[in-house]
């Protein structure tokens, strides 16, 4: 007995049976998605050596920056590795080597020269009058008279007392400046006559003896140029 079948429709849409080999409904979205995937993967890679490169340049630079800091060299200042020296340089993008730290040079403060000691003046035990009998020597004679010589307190070549021969044939008036003092005991006078018939300029030199007695020693030269020259012991009397 046969099954009576249903009438075809002539109106109903054809089923296609699927072709061999021919890629699943929904295959193009899963290969777009993944080439997406690759390529914010691949861009992620980039970035991310990106980054690592500028970092590995800052530390580098800094690293350059250190060496010269420890080493103590300067751009100008002629050490190894600066422009421009001796040394040996580095190579671009790598730190050069460094070598101990340069010691520096200690400044030197040019030191302020110490003022010239004063010269000493007028000594303590000279100042006063003093008295005595002098002796003159000359070439054609000898002569005998007093003098009176006062000292008072005085720098180096200032006018420090007065002198006075008191001869028989004339009286000599002047003054003395101080010259030179050697020591607490000696001193060298200029002199210089104001009146009288004495040559005019002589040198005196004084000897501190003990009992307040000096030694009187005065050299000087004639009009005719012949040396005159006196000794005398001349006691304080004030």
């Amino acid at each position: 007995m046969t099954t009576p079948q249903s009438p075809t429709d002539p109106y109903a849409r054809r089923q296609r049976p699927p072709h061999q080999g021919s890629p699943a409904a929904g295959s193009g979205d899963s290969h777009r998605t993944a080439l997406v995937v690759a390529l914010i993967g691949a861009a992620a890679t980039i970035v991310a050596a990106l980054i690592g490169l500028v970092v590995q340049l800052s530390g580098d630079s800094d690293r350059r920056d250190a060496g010269s800091t420890v080493s103590g060299a300067s751009p100008t200042s002629g050490a190894s590795g600066a422009p421009g020296s001796s040394g040996t340089s580095s190579s671009p993008g790598t730190p050069g080597p460094t070598g101990p730290s340069a010691t520096p040079t200690p400044s030197v403060t040019p030191s302020t020269p110490s003022a010239a000691p004063a010269l000493a003046g007028m000594p303590e035990a000279f100042l006063g009058r003093w008295q005595g009998y002098a002796e003159e020597l000359d070439a054609s004679e000898t002569d005998h008279y007093r003098v009176t010589l006062e000292l008072n307190q005085g720098s180096p070549r200032e006018q420090v007392g007065s002198i006075h021969y008191a001869m028989e044939s004339s009286d000599c008036y002047g003054v003395v400046t101080l010259t030179a003092v050697g020591g607490s005991d000696r001193l060298t006078l200029g002199e210089d006559i104001q009146s009288g018939n004495c040559v005019k300029n002589g040198r005196i030199t004084l000897t501190l003896r003990p009992g307040d007695t000096v030694d009187f020693a005065y050299e000087s030269t004639k009009r005719d140029g012949t040396q005159q020259s006196v000794r005398a012991g001349l006691d304080r009397v004030a």
